[in-house]
């Protein structure tokens, strides 16, 4: 009798629910989850694509002016032809194609995989990855994106969560239940009616909430304003509620997707674990003065044995260091190496990975961002393409380990061409497992091999030498200098001398703190091109730190010459001048800033 009470009870709840969703549905109410995200808002709403006339009056999207210097350039027309199959590419720079471009993304081999296996259908496959883009901005682009005809999302995204400076504000005190329990409901049009009439009856209480941590329109990375990571802080609670965000937005995307009669993959995403140092190290909470000087003499101790050589001493020294202090990531790195070096891959590759679980500043996916991946795609039934997977089988083809490093990855965390058109090649045929593309019966590996010939033959002889640019870029920002100087020098000799490459190997010898050759780069970028804004104003910044007043003051005022209402040159001569105890031109400089 109680068992039939409870299964009655049910049906009457449920239906009762299920009416009402109905009833929302046909008045018009919309699920918050696909129009708000719960956490952050934007202060902004700028378009990714914008409208323009073709030659036949047709109306083509086309990638905003403004976007462009964060996403390759794209366009397809706004009507969708009756053949055509539309594809978003969503993402961050791995998706974009970094340290590459478009062509030869991921996006742009699948693109060609599929017009050259079924050249009869009209293939649109549109790549809005964004640099630095973290899943809330690759959100919100979808719900743009989503008006646009799609067929298909392809999302690699989870590289890019801990670059933006924000705070949860009140949320963050929530227990995660409730707050995934409240991402839950806010796919319901019930929670969002009654969300409706609170902030009628109370209005502004959620959104007031969110003015504390609203974010700018275009993206702002914590490392655009610092030298290197150095601004990161160690904090656990912060993390969990990115990671809890980055949930929640995965779900979001499956939402919004599905809201357009869409499909939607999951990509898992892969890293350099074994080629790219931690970012920044941080001791344990609460390690004494006593603890962290036994430690500092280990580690130093250890460091001195294995570049001499002696690997088995060398770890047994790192491990002793670990005893004390667990949690300083590049420990665990250093013991990764030795342990490589040993031919302990499957030890070595534990230890890798516990040093980018440590990492102060996770510009690297974590591995809990990983299984949440491959949760959400399990529990919302999305196809989830398991690139690490397609990775580690290349690599146990050549090699005698499947430590993920330089040999498929430049950096920390976008690939190399190959392991691009691997995955391109793996989406292409996720697609021909679906029926969705139709290979022609003369599709097989030597076509495969053709297409691969004519991607590498279209490219620009100089591609290399902007590839290494864009990687230098990339470590640049990162605060990997040493790193990112090899590959400008790398650019030089492809390229030649030009001062754009002169600017970049001038800021990283300056990261390095080799000022000499800062200076003799700069001279260079002068001698090619003496008009350039800037030049002038980082040679003062180079004599102030040697000391030499009277050479920066000197050259602010060169700069000035050439941009005279550059406040920052203002304010910098300002404050030379009061060294030089020259209050009045100092007044003078400091009203002008």
């Amino acid at each position: 009798m109680y068992l039939k009470n409870v299964l009655f009870t049910f049906i009457i709840v449920t239906g009762f629910f299920g009416a009402s969703e109905l009833i929302l549905a046909s008045m018009g109410v919309t699920p918050v989850l696909l129009t708000d995200d719960p956490f952050v808002g934007f202060a902004e709403n700028v378009p990714q694509f914008v409208e323009t006339t073709a030659a036949d009056g047709s109306v083509i999207l086309k990638t905003a002016n403004n976007k462009r210097g964060l996403f390759n350039y794209q366009e397809f027309p706004r009507e969708k032809a009756g053949n055509s199959y539309r594809i978003f590419c969503m993402g961050g720079s791995t998706t974009y194609g970094r340290p590459y471009y478009d062509k030869v993304s991921f996006c742009g081999w699948l693109r060609e995989y599929l017009k050259a296996a079924d050249p009869l259908r009209d293939w649109e496959v549109i790549n809005a990855g964004g640099i630095s883009f973290a899943s809330y901005r690759v959100a919100k682009l979808m719900a743009e994106l989503k008006h646009y005809q799609p067929d298909l999302f392809i999302v690699y995204s989870g590289q890019n969560e801990f670059l933006e400076e924000r705070s949860y504000g009140a949320l963050a005190d929530l227990p995660a239940w409730l707050i995934n329990l409240n991402a839950a409901l806010s796919g319901t049009r019930i929670y969002t009616a009654m969300k409706n009439v609170i902030d009628a009856v109370q209005p502004g209480s959620l959104q007031q909430a969110k003015q504390h941590y609203k974010l700018g329109g275009e993206v702002e990375e914590v490392l655009n304003y610092t030298i290197g990571p150095e601004s990161y802080r160690r904090d656990d609670a912060l993390k969990h509620q990115i990671i809890t965000h980055y949930r929640l937005n995965l779900m979001r995307m499956v939402r919004i997707a599905r809201s357009a009669d869409a499909d939607i993959v999951f990509v898992q995403p892969a890293i350099n674990i074994k080629d790219m140092s931690p970012f920044k190290s941080e001791h344990r909470d609460g390690l004494d003065e006593q603890a962290q000087q036994d430690w500092e003499a280990l580690y130093l101790r250890a460091t001195v044995l294995q570049e001499a050589g002696n690997l088995p001493e060398a770890l047994l020294v790192f491990q002793q260091a670990r005893d004390i202090d667990d949690r300083y990531a590049e420990l665990h790195y250093r013991i990764g190496q030795v342990l490589f070096s040993l031919g302990r891959y499957d030890e070595a590759e534990k230890s890798f990975r516990q040093a980018v679980e440590e990492d102060v500043a996770p510009l690297r996916m974590l591995g809990s961002m990983q299984q949440t991946v491959a949760d959400i795609a399990a529990s919302e039934d999305v196809p989830l393409i398991d690139f690490p997977g397609i990775i580690r089988d290349a690599y146990l083809q050549q090699h005698d380990h499947a430590v993920f490093g330089k040999e498929y990855f430049p950096d920390h965390v976008h690939t190399n061409m190959e392991g691009y058109r691997l995955l391109g090649l793996a989406l292409f045929d996720h697609l021909a497992s679906r029926g969705i593309v139709l290979p022609d019966t003369s599709w097989n590996s030597a076509r495969i091999d053709a297409v691969n010939e004519t991607v590498i033959a279209g490219l620009d002889p100089a591609a290399e030498g902007h590839t290494a640019m864009n990687l230098g870029k990339v470590l640049d920002w990162a605060g990997k200098f040493e790193e990112s100087y090899d590959q400008f020098k790398r650019a030089l000799d492809i390229l030649g001398p030009n001062p754009v490459v002169y600017d970049r190997l001038a800021r990283s010898s300056y990261g390095l703190g080799r000022y000499g050759e800062a200076m003799q780069y700069l001279r260079e970028i002068q001698h090619i091109a003496p008009e350039i804004p800037g030049v002038h104003s980082r040679m003062a910044m180079i004599y102030e730190k040697q000391g030499k007043t009277d050479e920066a003051i000197e050259h602010c005022q060169a700069e000035l010459q050439i941009k005279s209402d550059d406040n920052h040159v203002h304010a910098a001569l300002a404050n030379l001048l009061v060294k030089k105890c020259d209050d009045e031109a100092a007044f003078a400089h400091y009203n002008t800033a």
